[in-house]
Formats: C-alpha cells, structure tokens, sequence
C-alpha cells in the first residue's frame, strides 16, 4: 500500500502552506471518486459458500477498502449477468430450478432473491474503493492512475476559501483534467472486462 504522504511531491508543491491533514483527505475523496466513476480497481472476492435457507452474506473486502459494486457474479457452474446502479446491484440468472433468479447487493452484504433452496458456491469479481478512513492506495492503484487521483485532489484544494493556493480557475482546470483522465480509465476498465474470474486487482493501461 501507499501512503497519503507518496503523493506528495505531486500534490504539496501547487498548493503552498497546505496541511498535509488537508491533503491526505483531499486525496482519499479523490481516489473514492476515482474509483466509483472509473471502475477500474477489481478483484476477485474470495468464494462464499452459500447455504440453503440463508439468504444474505458478507462482503469481504481487503483492508482499508470496501465494495463499490459486483461486475460479475457467478453460482457453481451458472452465471450471472449484472445489471443496475450502485449500491444497489441486480444479477439476473440462467436459471435452473432451486438457485435464486437474482442478487442484490448494498454496501457491506448480499442478499439472494429468493432465498436459496441449495447450496452452492458464489464467486464474483468486484469493483473497489478505498475506506472513507483508508490512510492510503493499492500499490498498483497508485502506479497505475496517481496523476488522476493527483488532479481530483488539487481541485478540492484550490476551491478552498481564502487560502494562499485558492483559485477556481486552476480548480476547474484540473477537475477537467480529472474527468478525462478518469473516463479513459473507465474505458479501459470496460474495453478489458472480461467474464473469467480475474487474478489482477488492477486494470493495467493497455
């Protein structure tokens, strides 16, 4: 993991006089944004047994991040295709008689619908986000998408009242910047998706 504080060679030097407490949670709301437009840091959630007459389950996240939303879900050998918004995600299944036709996640559990009747085995991949207390990034994460990330925070920054680095027009430009940057991430996150189960938690730039 890195730590708030390898941004800041990129980050301290535009914005003069900045706390560096200022700027670990400018960052941190940045990479959330980031990641939830973007969805560009997966994993592969690790296997949930699934017990007949149990319907909601755990997620189980790395440390320091939570789940933004499921991209792929899947019971024994039937998968599932995902539709919905997050917070709320809905998988409709090639159903066959006694699994549940759909999953609906929130932010910490699902809950299969209706409740199962077998038990089976649930795998899925999932889109990340950092902690809202998280004191840092994914290495690859990091290496990866660091300038995004860099221009998310400086635009939180330079809309701050009356501070030396205080300046909308900067503010603006960088959340441009921050836009296109985190569109192509999500574009490469979409062009990459595959339907296997991933072993990455990043998708590289390709």
């Amino acid at each position: 993991m890195k730590l708030w504080s390898e941004f800041y060679d990129l980050i301290i030097p535009d914005v003069p006089g900045c706390p560096f407490a200022a700027a670990d949670i400018a960052l941190r709301q940045s990479a959330i944004t980031f990641c939830e437009q973007s969805l560009a840091y997966k994993a592969t959630h690790g296997d949930i047994a699934v017990t007949s007459g149990t319907a909601s389950y755990a997620f189980v996240p790395p440390a320091q991040a939570v789940i933004h939303t499921i991209t792929y879900a899947q019971f024994d050998d039937d998968e599932l295709r995902i539709t919905g918004e997050s917070g709320i995600h809905i998988a409709d299944w090639r159903n066959e008689t006694g699994t549940p036709e759909y999953i609906m996640g929130g932010a910490t559990s699902l809950t299969l619908v209706p409740e199962p009747d077998v038990s089976g085995t649930l795998t899925m991949i999932v889109a990340l986000k950092p902690s809202v207390d998280a004191t840092g990034v994914d290495d690859l994460l990091f290496n990866e998408y660091r300038e995004a990330i860099v221009h998310g925070a400086l635009s939180r920054l330079m809309l701050s009242p009356k501070k030396p680095y205080s300046s909308a027009q900067l503010a603006a430009y960088h959340a441009q910047q921050f836009t296109i940057k985190t569109a192509a991430a999500g574009m490469r996150a979409a062009r990459n998706y595959t339907r296997s189960p991933l072993q990455t938690s990043i998708l590289r730039r390709g």
